[in-house]
């Protein structure tokens, strides 16, 4: 909740404070995830539900508590969900927590409840984090879909899949609401939250599947839903919209019961994810019968990162019965009506949203397009293609042809080209077959190519043109990359390679391309782009000063490889030395292990199974392993000049990120205290989005070195209470934000390349005030109460500035105290 919109915040957080209290009371008997208890304690206790005194020896106050309970009909159903977290709790934390609720002032309770809600309940799922399960939609979006609806006062509205009731809140009294939750605990969450802001008479808000008992028995004039998003939904033996049968998301399930729900004026208005408006197959005949019968008015794309539980950037599309403009489809652009709060957060600027939709002129921003435009783009609402400008050229389907190839044969080896093998460099932009490797060829989607040809990259942010130099041994290409014949009577391979990274090129990639997390271009797309091509006699004159200036650079790059091997054959020589120094004390360190190992042997030969903690079943022989693998990655440091002088001076090779983390985190969870959980949490968007696959271009040995500087941070100087338990939490997800959103977190992105990002975060001390990313990166900075110096913070940084090509992609967060973790260091790592 953002605090400027808090009427009186001082009393808020005053109150919100004192029922945190009770929430840490809760947490010896509760687990984090159920601590919304409290909401429902605190809203008992504002309707005078309970009373207790700690000078009242007599028990009765919980039945007496009880007994009011069983005799509310509101509270009585609430208590269903709740009735067995409370009977897990402690007496003596009951005791507790009611105490600290009768600390509360009633009259402040009662006068800015809404608000204390509104404040605690966002305050429960930040610190419970996105694993709650649960997620407060903004307010902004809320309050925008329900201006877009302009309902009439008595109105009839219908919520499935309601969630939280984030729009039944800003419902008017006697507009009759009607929503559906299936999940118990978000349920009883989502009536306090109604009886929060009064809108629990007549607002029906029921426990029940909103997909096998979707309101089939009236007509409404607003039906609303932010559904889950890609929900698979079972096959249904009847559909309303033509050519719609066997569809089976929930998109599609939700447009087809809500327009055939819908009174005569009725809008359906939807919060969908952005992949709903690309998406082909089934999805297509849907849209084709929507835009046909004039039932899509409105189409808005929203910025990246609104919600908590996804960085995806999401649409609202509003349907309706009778078209405002038959013939039309509005589309507005809102992706950059956004404010920042913070390093991370962001809100919808909906107030100025709605000023740009209700003058309703054709801008920037918003454009009316025609269906015959919408036919012609294969039905692809995707918004950006419809904003973008008139450019005068030729498509390159006009001068190029896509050589489809042949099936390549099974089982046999061949050099085949992979995204990674594409070119970067207009200066370098030319493949041939002595770069690739010889693979075993084992699927059938892969063609074969035998003749030079351009060859570009349709996913990821950067198509990468390359031209393949045919020598008489063919490759093979996997659908991902197109190949294409030039008409070179009117073109030059060169001279539009180096076309494709001009302005007007890329703002017609960038309105084409579809996806957040793996972008795509699609070939019809590609198809469109128009290039501008002057004659041939220009274009061969250009690309002689390409060549011309790719020779100068390739002359200072050769003198600086010769300063540089200057510099690295002096490091070897230290790094020969350091390795001759550390031998013999580790060779000593592994025959005096091995030594210790054989006499235990002696003694118990069953020493190896003796557990050393039983909570991580942690054994002798596993101790002995994680020192032998300790001396061992030394050892390697020492042998494989990686002294800390040389720390940005080291090979990458392909690596398949993902299993790194999670073999680094099985490792190290061995080593570390009882009271220190150490959890790697794999974003939604990994998993949904790029199906686990995270390849990337890394040294495993300098990144393990980050993250156990990182690790060793926050032992060292965030658990400064040994006793306390406490969490590292190392998070993998894909980094969506553009150049002026990634400047602000200090990272110097290529826009060309996909990122992940990982944050680091831990449940300790934050950092000390006012410390900033300078002092974390300067050698020998001391800060905190252990005042330690080294090079931890300057050596990850070199490290990671070494796998962004020298660029910054490192930063550091205190957040904010009510946060599941009190602080963060993250950084950036590009794709292959």
């Amino acid at each position: 909740m953002r605090e400027g919109s808090i009427k009186n915040r001082e009393i808020v957080e005053r109150i919100t404070n004192q029922v945190w209290r009770c929430a840490d009371i809760l947490r010896v008997s509760l687990k984090d995830n159920s601590l919304h208890v409290v909401l429902f304690f605190i809203s008992v206790y504002k309707d005078q539900m309970f009373s207790y005194s700690k000078n009242d020896i007599n028990a009765n106050w919980y039945n007496h508590f009880h007994d009011n309970i069983k005799n509310d009909s509101f509270y009585r159903k609430i208590y269903d969900v709740y009735g067995s977290l409370i009977e897990n709790i402690r007496p003596r934390q009951l005791e507790e927590v009611f105490y600290c609720m009768m600390q509360i002032d009633k009259y402040d309770l009662a006068d800015n409840f809404e608000d204390v809600f509104e404040y605690l309940l966002q305050k429960l799922i930040d610190f419970q984090g996105k694993r709650s399960g649960d997620s407060v939609q903004p307010k902004e979006i809320s309050r925008l879909v329900i201006e877009l609806a302009n309902l009439d006062s008595n109105a009839k509205v219908y919520n499935p899949f309601a969630g939280l009731a984030s729009f039944g809140i800003y419902l008017k009294d006697n507009q009759e609401y009607h929503g559906q939750e299936i999940n118990r605990s978000t349920w009883a969450i989502g009536q306090l939250r109604l009886k929060a802001h009064n809108k629990v008479y007549g607002f029906g808000y029921e426990l029940g599947n909103s997909i096998e008992n979707w309101n089939e028995f009236q007509k409404f004039d607003l039906i609303v839903a932010t559904p889950p998003f890609k929900m698979r939904v079972p096959k249904f033996s009847s559909y309303y919209i033509p050519g719609a049968d066997n569809y089976y998301d929930v998109e599609s399930f939700l447009i087809d019961k809500g327009i055939h729900s819908l009174s005569n004026n009725g809008k359906l208005i939807t919060v969908f994810s952005l992949s709903f408006l690309f998406s082909g197959g089934r999805l297509t005949k849907i849209k084709k019968w929507l835009i046909d019968n004039d039932l899509i008015d409105t189409i808005i794309t929203l910025p990246s990162g609104l919600l908590s539980n996804t960085n995806s950037p999401v649409c609202i599309i509003v349907f309706k019965t009778i078209s405002s403009r038959p013939g039309y489809v509005k589309f507005l652009d809102a992706s950059s009506f956004y404010s920042k709060d913070g390093s991370r957060g962001k809100f919808l600027k909906e107030k100025e949203l709605i000023k740009l939709i209700n003058h309703d002129i054709e801008n920037e921003f918003l454009r009316y397009v025609t269906t015959e435009d919408i036919y012609e783009n294969d039905f692809d609402l995707s918004v950006g293609r419809y904003f973008l400008r008139d450019i005068q050229g030729e498509k390159i389907a006009d001068f190029s042809s896509i050589i489809n190839g042949a099936k390549a044969p099974i089982n046999e080896t061949i050099k085949e080209v992979k995204i990674r093998d594409l070119k970067e460099d207009v200066f370098d932009s030319t493949l041939t077959t002595i770069e690739l490797k010889n693979s075993l060829n084992k699927r059938g989607t892969v063609r074969l190519i035998e003749e030079s040809c351009l060859l570009i990259a349709t996913r990821w942010n950067t198509l990468k043109p390359t031209f393949f130099k045919y020598t008489g041994e063919p490759i093979v290409i996997p659908q991902t990359i197109v190949a294409l014949k030039l008409d070179e009577s009117r073109v030059d391979y060169t001279f539009l390679i180096n076309e494709f990274s001009a302005d007007y090129v890329q703002e017609q990639i960038t309105s084409y391309r579809v996806g957040s997390a793996q972008q795509m271009l699609r070939i019809k797309d590609l198809s469109k782009i128009v290039f501008q091509l002057p004659s041939m006699q220009e274009q061969k004159a250009k690309v002689s000063g390409i060549l011309e200036l790719s020779k100068r650079l390739r002359k200072i790059e050769s003198e600086k490889e010769n300063i540089l091997s200057g510099i690295k054959k002096e490091e070897t020589e230290s790094s020969t030395s350091l390795s001759h120094i550390l031998g013999k004390p580790l060779l000593s360190i592994g025959s005096s292990l091995e030594i210790i190992q054989n006499a235990l042997s002696k003694l118990e030969p069953d020493w190896k199974k003796h557990i050393i903690s039983h909570n991580r079943q942690f054994t002798l022989s596993d101790a002995f392993d994680s020192i032998s693998k300790n001396v061992k990655y030394i050892q390697e440091l020492a042998d494989e000049n990686s002294s800390l002088v040389n720390i940005s001076n080291f090979e990458l090779i392909e690596l398949h990120f993902l299993k790194f983390l999670s073999d680094f985190v099985k490792n190290e969870k061995k080593s570390l205290n009882n009271n220190i959980i150490l959890k790697l949490d794999i974003h939604q968007d990994i998993k949904e989005q790029m199906n686990n696959q995270v390849l990337i271009k890394g040294n495993p040995q300098k990144l393990r070195i980050v993250l156990i500087n990182l690790l060793d941070n926050a032992k060292n100087h965030a658990f400064t209470n040994k006793e306390q338990a406490n969490i590292i939490n190392i998070e993998i997800l894909p980094f969506t934000g553009n150049e002026q959103e990634a400047s602000r977190l200090n990272y110097n992105i290529d826009y060309r390349k996909p990122y992940v990002e990982v944050r680091v975060s831990n449940t300790g001390t934050s950092f000390p005030k006012d410390f900033k990313l300078k002092d974390y990166v300067r050698k020998n900075f001391a800060a905190g109460k252990t005042r330690n110096k080294g090079l931890g913070g300057y050596e990850v940084n070199e490290i990671i500035k070494a796998h962004n090509e020298g660029k910054n992609a490192l930063n550091i967060v205190s957040n904010k105290e009510d946060s599941e973790y009190s602080s963060t260091i993250s950084f950036l790592i590009p794709l292959l």
